[in-house]
């Protein structure tokens, strides 16, 4: 007997993961409870009193049995107590499961966990849990603790298989998670547990608010130019996400949550590129190319576009204000010869599939050099840096509608619309003649602006840039320079109206970085980089009604943009597949002939995104029970949608495929398998399959009709290829006269 019992355990540690309550407890049982019951310190009674812990605190540390106590003490014949030691067999199958994770349950017979990966170190504190489909659930049961006993746990129910929590997560942090499958109304047993931990925040933010209701919801990203890090921070100014060891500057985040910056890291590789949550690296520019650190994105037409330096030699204008210290040092200072380094930015357009570059514009080929800052100190820069910043691009705005592309040159004080298929400028809006000697070829020279940021068209049409004044006092005259956010609208491209001018107030005066933002609500997103830097929400009455202080000083605040984002996971969604259920232990899509099926595609994120999808009938020859099929679909924030394929093969089961993905996040692609049966047998309106129709089908068909659970062939009843409120009247209407 001794002999068949250790050849089981054997098999059983080569063979299979092992289950606590028939193979871990009966081993406390037989050889520990005697002093470990109700006294002793540690009770190996249960897998719950095992998990809290002795008085010298936890026993089990899971995934490492080297660390964990009780281990330890059985592997070194500590305990039991006496001559009665475990045999090596038990030994090494009490390290197997707690190596496996210190499971209660086995978890090949529950639900799979797929994110936060198992052991993850998270540099966010809004979790997005994701787990597979389990077959015949209508809901599940999330669960979380920062204790492997799940002693303090919270508890949340998802109809999908997947969720993002918000709230209930610190920095520095270790949790625990499982999810348990409801099916009919009933929990089923709770997953293998999976865990990880939160990272350390990198910013020290203070919030000024006397009132939340009129704040634009979202959250708050930013990017600091100076530490080369980026950060998002909630309404209430707690930070939520941090760019971790990534080194990244965020400078641009587009509408599908894309998030586009610069980072040090693999210079000059990263220099141009894109970042998923997870700071996973999921675009970059050409290798080799160093892309300017001020804008680079996707643009409408699926391209990507970014700065990228270009320098020739330029002559030393007589009139610059040290061109004396120039002469000093051996130049001929004569306004002509080409003697020192220009630096200006070419806009590049990089191809979607390929990165070749497949357009650009050079500032050298549309612009004079008899064009350049007199007045700012740039040329003092020059001399000190080796090179002129000519034109010091730094945003630009690609118009598809208009074909048109719009550009801030900063050094120049400068706005410029280009026709993008020709390269012409239709415009340039900036200093007048007097300062500029171009400046007679320049549109709406009486706005004054000066060392701008951060242009954007809006919807409207007007242009809204940051105005950073640097040479206010001068085309404005005024006593001390003011900094402005300016809402502009360009007439028949000749003159302008100020729609709207928000001057901040002096102490945030900011003479470098900035960007401006129109909000949903109306408000606008101010990033200013005056007193050690700030980022305001005002409203359109010109009232600061919520003030981050971020204390970035070098001098003063090097925060280069900010933007207000509905959330964090703007990739996260799931799939929840109608009709998926177990039949003699195999997971299978089960539906009736001649209907469809039918897959509900939850968005999980506050942004409305395009998914895209493709649908494969795997059957290898012979006739298909579907037709392929691909498409696009649009869903809303938080909200779901339908997609249904019909039968159009008469055959009794298949196998299918389902690719999905958000089109602007493909890394985050999910590739579905099913095997998929006809059962002539479904009965409608018999949702929960207990071969009776009544109130218990009601239930659970509001429930699908709300949302709160999984769809089901049978809850069709009218057959409209929809679930409403039509098939529960119908369905009513079925019990009532049976």
């Amino acid at each position: 007997m001794k002999f068949l019992y250790t050849l089981v355990l054997f098999i059983t540690s080569i063979m299979a993961e092992v289950d606590y309550n028939s193979e871990i407890q009966p081993i406390f049982v037989a050889n520990c409870v005697n002093c470990h019951g109700n006294s002793g310190g540690l009770s190996l009674l249960s897998y719950e009193s095992l998990m809290n812990g002795g008085i010298s605190g936890e026993e089990i540390i899971p995934y490492d049995h080297m660390s964990s106590e009780l281990w330890i003490r059985v592997n070194s014949g500590q305990m039991p107590l006496g001559d009665d030691d475990l045999s090596e067999e038990e030994v090494d199958l009490i390290a197997q499961w707690i190596d496996e994770g210190a499971n209660e349950f086995v978890a090949n017979s529950m639900v799979n966990l797929i994110a936060p990966i198992n052991g993850s170190d998270l540099n966010y504190i809004h979790i997005y849990f994701e787990w597979e489909q389990y077959p015949d659930a209508s809901s599940y049961q999330l669960q979380w603790s920062t204790t492997v006993s799940f002693s303090n746990s919270n508890t949340i129910t998802s109809s999908s298989t997947g969720i993002l929590i918000d709230v209930g997560f610190d920095w520095q942090t270790t949790y625990y998670w499982r999810v348990a499958p409801v099916i009919s109304g009933i929990q089923g047993d709770f997953s293998e547990a999976f865990s990880f931990s939160t990272k350390n925040t990198k910013f020290d933010i203070e919030l000024t608010c006397d009132d939340f209701s009129n704040i634009q919801d979202g959250v708050t990203l930013f990017g600091d130019l100076w530490g080369f890090q980026s950060g998002i921070m909630d309404g209430y100014g707690n930070e939520i996400w941090n760019d971790g060891d990534a080194n990244f500057m965020m400078n641009h985040v587009d509408e599908y949550g894309q998030i586009f910056g610069f980072s040090t890291d693999d210079y000059p590789n990263k220099t141009g590129t894109a970042i998923n949550m997870n700071t996973d690296y999921v675009w970059q520019a050409p290798e080799g190319v160093v892309v300017d650190i001020h804008e680079v994105k996707q643009i409408s037409n699926g391209n990507y576009m970014g700065f990228v330096s270009e320098t020739v030699l330029g002559p030393i204008p007589t009139d610059a204000p040290n061109a004396w210290v120039f002469e000093l040092n051996g130049y001929e200072v004569d306004g002509v010869t080409p003697e020192f380094p220009w630096t200006g930015q070419k806009l590049v357009e990089w191809d979607k599939d390929t990165n070749e570059e497949i357009w650009s514009w050079n500032p050298f080929d549309h612009y004079t050099m008899e064009d350049y800052d007199r007045y700012e100190g740039t040329w003092w820069s020059a001399f000190y840096d080796g090179f002129h910043d000519w034109t010091h691009s730094n945003a630009f705005y690609f118009d598809v509608n208009e074909s048109a592309v719009y550009m801030s040159n900063r050094h120049l004080s400068r706005i410029t619309k280009i026709d993008y298929f020709s390269g012409d400028i239709i415009w340039m809006m900036g200093m007048p003649a007097d300062y500029m000697s171009s400046g007679n070829e320049h549109i709406c020279t009486d706005i004054g602006f000066s060392f701008q940021h951060n242009i954007k068209r809006l919807e409207n049409g007007n242009l809204l840039f940051f105005d950073n004044g640097n040479l206010s006092e001068m085309l404005r005259n005024i006593n001390n320079p003011i900094t402005r956010m300016l809402e502009v609208e360009v007439i028949d491209n000749s003159y302008c109206n100020i729609i709207w001018e928000y001057e901040l107030p002096q102490d945030l005066y900011s003479p470098w970085m900035g960007s401006v933002r129109l909000l949903d609500n109306g408000n606008y997103l101010i990033n200013a980089v005056g007193g050690d830097g700030h980022i305001l929400e005002v409203n359109p009455e010109k009232e600061i009604i919520w003030d981050i202080f971020l204390d970035l000083v070098a001098p003063t605040g090097n925060n280069y943009r900010a933007y207000r984002i509905p959330s964090l996971h703007p990739e996260a969604f799931s799939i929840v597949a109608d009709g998926y259920t177990n039949v003699e232990d195999n997971n299978i899509i089960q539906i009736s002939n001649g209907s469809s099926i039918d897959f509900t595609i939850f968005n999980e994120s506050g942004y409305t995104q395009s998914y895209t999808y493709i649908f494969t009938d795997l059957m290898d020859g012979g006739e298909s029970m579907f037709e392929y099929e691909e498409g696009d679909l649009i869903i809303s924030p938080w909200e779901y949608v339908e997609l249904s394929f019909p039968i159009i093969g008469d055959i009794a089961s298949t196998t299918i495929g389902l690719n999905i993905w958000p089109t602007y996040h493909d890394f985050a692609i999910k590739e579905l398998t099913f095997i998929v049966k006809i059962n002539d047998n479904i009965v409608s309106g018999d949702i929960n399959s207990d071969g009776m129709i009544n109130v218990l089908d009601v239930v659970m068909l509001v429930n699908i009709v709300l949302g709160q659970a999984g769809g089901n062939p049978s809850a069709d009843i009218n057959g409209d290829g929809i679930y409403n409120v039509l098939d529960v009247v119908q369905l009513v209407n079925l019990i009532l006269n049976m």
